[in-house]
């Protein structure tokens, strides 16, 4: 970034920037430390709240009385903000505020979808403003599957529709109905069984059916983890082909055409080491997406922003770019023109996955991205994840119901560590209900 000779004035613009004296010295380092040198840091953050400041209820009130929207009111003053919530008096300081979201413009917003699930994915700002208020049933009273007085019967037929849980659970409210009433096992009697407990004998018996332990985990990937997880997949694989193969450059080319990216290849398979040591490596990926790597500046992250429609997008497509903006603190800058400020860190959102057998992962995650983390650390554990339900409970709430969770089941281990690692656990069907239970009430 280019040099600034900071002025008093540049130096006073730059600091009302930010609320905090954490955020100017975060967001703007060589600004502050230039105003800590003159001595005049006292004087040029006057504006800005104090890092411990005591709320009072009056002060809690004055300050919300600054704010037209809870939205402003968060943004600007989230010390406050979270302290009304804490005490229990948000409801009463903000009477005076306009809702973001009319009632219209929930019923609106949710008619464009046909379920919850695509609702709370593609707009979850709704789908939590509804849900606050307690008319999220109301606003999508038009989708599928959403009936609330399910007799015994209605709830075996609808089961019939399904042929696994997961499918049950992810698009009918009538599995958690079921699962409350006791007649969950009843009603999922025809459904195909996907807890399975694969013993040491059931493994090898699979993994003779593979050649390579590519094959293997394409296969039968629950199968492949279990061996994994349990330290036994190279006697599970001992007669599979080894993997210090001859490749011959015709065998390399053909052996890249499976793969569409670079690190793909890589990760998967031996050829790629040998192909880079025979000098053939961007012959045999000429087909291959490949992105080369950015030295990435101010001007070049905000020419790279204006490609996309929205920040999880921009999260999802180009990981290195957003991450890197949000190092030099200029991300809600170059991405203004997406309409909404970052929410990464919220982690407000409470979810459970099934992972394989009795294994379920439990974790929070922030709304705007969506079931990006469930993936990410579903491809780390090399399961399949089929998500039983994601809850949008609030920041504060969102920890305390995980750490809640985590104390029941068994701890599952790994081999290794990983993302996410420490928060899988063996439950029974009874501790599933009460774990599923728990999210819902929030």
């Amino acid at each position: 970034m280019a040099y600034t000779k900071w002025t008093y004035d540049k130096l006073a613009a730059e600091a009302r920037k930010y609320q905090t004296k954490k955020e100017f010295r975060t967001k703007s380092s060589n600004a502050y430390a230039s105003a800590k040198h003159r001595k005049i840091l006292v004087d040029i953050c006057s504006h800005m709240i104090a890092p411990r400041m005591y709320w009072t209820d009056e002060l809690l009130a004055e300050e919300a009385k600054k704010y037209t929207t809870r939205m402003d009111f968060k943004t600007h003053s989230n010390g406050a903000y979270q302290a009304a919530h804490k005490r229990g008096i948000f409801e009463e300081i903000c009477s005076h505020m306009q809702p973001l979201w009319t009632y219209e413009k929930l019923k609106e917003a949710a008619a464009q979808y046909t379920t919850r699930i695509e609702l709370r994915a593609n707009n979850g700002a709704a789908y939590k403003a509804a849900w606050k208020r307690g008319i999220l049933d109301d606003v999508c009273s038009h989708m599928d599957n959403l009936i609330t007085n399910w007799t015994d019967e209605m709830i075996v037929e609808e089961a019939l529709k399904y042929s696994t849980r997961g499918e049950f659970a992810e698009n009918s409210n009538a599995y958690q109905i079921a699962a409350k009433r006791g007649i969950l096992d009843d009603v999922c009697g025809h459904m195909k069984l996907l807890i399975t407990r694969w013993t040491e004998d059931m493994i090898i018996e699979e993994a003779l059916k593979y050649n390579s332990r590519s094959e293997f985990k394409d296969g039968n990937k629950l199968a492949y983890t279990s061996a994994l997880r349990r330290g036994i997949l190279d006697k599970a694989c001992a007669h599979m082909t080894p993997k210090n193969r001859q490749w011959s450059n015709e065998d390399i080319a053909k052996e890249a055409l499976k793969y569409q990216r670079r690190n793909e290849f890589q990760k998967a398979s031996t050829a790629y080491g040998i192909a880079t040591v025979r000098g053939i490596l961007d012959e045999v990926c000429a087909h291959m997406e490949y992105t080369a790597r950015v030295n990435w500046t101010s001007e070049l992250l905000a020419a790279e922003a204006k490609k996309y429609a929205t920040r999880t997008d921009f999260y999802k497509k180009n990981n290195n770019a957003y991450s890197y903006a949000r190092r030099l603190g200029i991300l809600d800058e170059i991405t203004q023109h997406l309409g909404y400020k970052d929410t990464y860190n919220t982690r407000d959102v409470v979810y459970l996955w099934f992972a394989e057998g009795d294994i379920f992962k439990v974790g929070i995650t922030s709304q705007n991205l969506g079931d990006q983390r469930i993936y990410d650390v579903a491809k780390d554990a090399g399961f399949d994840p089929k998500t039983i339900i994601m809850e949008i409970v609030g920041t504060v709430r969102a920890k305390q119901l995980e750490g809640q969770i985590l104390k029941m089941g068994k701890p599952v281990s790994f081999k290794r560590n990983f993302s996410g690692s420490s928060e899988f656990r063996h439950l029974t069907f009874e501790e599933l209900e009460d774990v599923i239970e728990i999210i819902r009430a929030g």
